[in-house]
């Protein structure tokens, strides 16, 4: 393959990923209210992930390396005491206190219907979240309002390691 076509498909696969991911933060309920420039600076902290039914892409008791957000296909995390959470919705966001606890997953999360997650480091993330910045803190209310209304039992802000101001 040429070099020419080699970049330009490289530009175009980039292209249909910033595309794909900024579709999918504006459908987030944690993300929607983000200025164009914080969603600048967000979306390259973002890789695309394939998922097959029946993947496990965290499991209780490891370290927490990525936090994901939901673009397609549906997603069960299952914590302690039987309480679980199913997640299907275009922008459902998987981080914090609904994933893990010190910096250790809490719940074990697998595919349940063939999908796309985009994943961003937890340490990135939290670093971006404890900036003291208007979007910082628009994600922090609405990372709150989404786990009240998807997972109200996962709240628990003793136990994370982000500010304690949300």
């Amino acid at each position: 393959m040429n070099k020419f076509l080699e970049e330009s498909l490289k530009h175009d696969l980039i292209e249909d990923l910033m595309g794909s991911i900024s579709d999918v933060l504006k459908e987030s309920m944690v993300f929607n209210s983000l200025e164009e420039v914080d969603l600048k600076k967000i979306i390259p902290l973002f890789e695309k992930w394939e998922l097959d039914t029946g993947d496990v892409i965290t499991t209780a008791g490891d370290i927490a390396q990525y936090f994901f957000l939901l673009e397609s296909g549906t997603l069960l995390l299952s914590m302690e005491a039987g309480k679980s959470v199913v997640l299907e919705t275009p922008g459902d966001f998987m981080a914090m206190e609904l994933l893990s606890t010190k910096g250790v997953y809490k719940t074990t999360t697998t595919v349940l219907e063939n999908g796309n997650v985009f994943a961003v480091s937890s340490e990135s993330f939290l670093s971006l979240i404890q900036e003291d910045t208007p979007g910082a803190e628009t994600i922090m209310q609405a990372w709150q309002k989404f786990c009240d209304q998807k997972a109200v039992f996962a709240k628990n802000i003793v136990d994370i390691n982000v500010p304690g101001n949300f």
